[in-house]
């Protein structure tokens, strides 16, 4: 077992096998759940040597879960104190959000960057073929009940808004990142063509969340890598810009008029849904701070009013970091977020940790650690702090033993 297979293997759990229906049809979701988390304590077996950086297993990193977990925790007796909803029915319906183990055991196998970059290729790649596939076989991925539900309340037509649940793009946009902090540093052909190819497909999955953050950040990039063919490369890009906007007009349009439209309504389901978890949802400052439990849908007082919000058009899921406040409370988003500072503060982290730390500041809505990936895509970033915050480390030890 490689530490890439391993890692790789992980991440087809994280995206749910991208919900295909070959799979699902003979794995139910929480089968799989299980299955994941089994696949993930297996990492203890597979690399158990003793030849690991006992910094990088230490507490100070594995607090970051555990802070997580001890949040989610409270957020229970908030939904049972004043949500009407038993113990353990909260602790069976956020149960994905386990998968936080994840943490602790990546930082006992402690593969290297290399190995987690290699398996977000991979999942990247099977994240965009999934993606065009579905276009020409609509019936190629299953929807799990709330989705169905979600598009049956918003009549929305199916065949024209899968792309949006095809699970993976939080990978791919990681990986695009990634791929751009190599041409910053070192200009290839080979990769920055690689990155313009992601970078059509993020334009063409047409989520107005990931394009705020990606495109600027592109450009940041286009600006700062340095190569003797900059200008024609500049012009031909261009030029394909152009041309591709010129081809696909009506589709710029129509999502321009779209976003226009939702600033401007109040009665956007992002507006409503703020105005509502801010204003209404909570029922005391425990609440607020502490957050106020995952509710279980159809299972519980809590659940029923998740359903009614449904049909009124307020979902959690709409605000991402946001929502997951709603529920979970401040605790776990202190302990990512202050990961994120670190990451934007000091200058050996590398930039494409950077990027991501500043998508994920300033977009949130499309960022969440309800499930899987969201959990997993979290955890890669926080593991990638600690390694570079490990080697940081034992740079300053090895320049202060030279000194001496």
């Amino acid at each position: 077992m490689t530490k890439f297979s391993y890692i790789f293997i992980s991440l087809l759990f994280a995206v749910n096998f991208w919900n295909l229906s070959i799979v699902l049809n003979v794995l139910p979701p929480d089968i799989i759940l299980v299955l994941s988390w089994v696949w993930i304590l297996s990492g203890i077996y597979f690399f158990n040597y003793s030849h690991r950086t006992i910094a990088l297993n230490s507490g100070k990193y594995k607090n970051t879960a555990y802070y997580i977990l001890i949040g989610v925790l409270i957020s229970v007796f908030s939904a049972y104190a004043f949500g009407r909803q038993g113990i353990m029915t909260t602790l069976i319906a956020q149960r994905t959000i386990y998968t936080f183990i994840s943490l602790p055991v990546m930082l006992f196998v402690q593969p290297e960057e290399e190995d987690i970059v290699k398996a977000l290729k991979w999942i990247s790649i099977g994240t965009v073929i999934v993606w065009v596939l579905v276009h020409f076989k609509t019936d190629l991925v299953k929807l799990d009940k709330q989705s169905l539900e979600q598009f049956e309340i918003e009549k929305q037509d199916l065949s024209s808004k899968l792309e949006f649940y095809v699970n993976g793009i939080y990978f791919v946009v990681l990986y695009l990142y990634i791929k751009m902090n190599e041409y910053i540093k070192n200009f290839s052909w080979k990769v920055f063509i690689e990155a313009t190819l992601l970078l059509a497909f993020i334009f063409l999955y047409q989520n107005r969340s990931m394009l705020i953050g990606v495109v600027p950040l592109f450009i940041y990039s286009l600006v700062k890598f340095r190569s003797t063919s900059k200008i024609y490369i500049l012009i031909v890009l261009t030029v394909l810009l152009i041309a591709g906007v010129i081809y696909t007009s009506d589709i710029w349009l129509a999502l321009i008029n779209t976003t226009q439209s939702n600033l401007n309504e109040t009665d956007y389901n992002r507006w409503k849904a703020l105005a509502y978890y801010f204003y209404e949802y909570s029922h005391s400052w425990f609440c607020y701070i502490f957050g106020n439990g995952f509710p279980s849908g159809g299972n519980s007082q809590m659940g029923n009013l998740m359903w009614s919000n449904f049909t009124k058009g307020i979902f959690a899921s709409d605000l991402g970091m946001i929502g997951m406040w709603v529920d979970y409370g401040l605790i776990p988003l202190i302990a990512i977020y202050s990961i994120l500072a670190k990451i934007l503060k000091h200058s050996y982290y590398p930039m494409y940790l950077k990027f991501i730390g500043l998508h994920i500041l300033f977009v949130p809505t499309i960022f969440h650690f309800w499930a899987n990936p969201g959990i997993s895509f979290f955890v890669i970033i926080i593991y990638l702090h600690a390694y570079y915050s490990e080697l940081n480390r034992k740079s300053i030890q090895d320049a202060g033993n030279i000194d001496s």
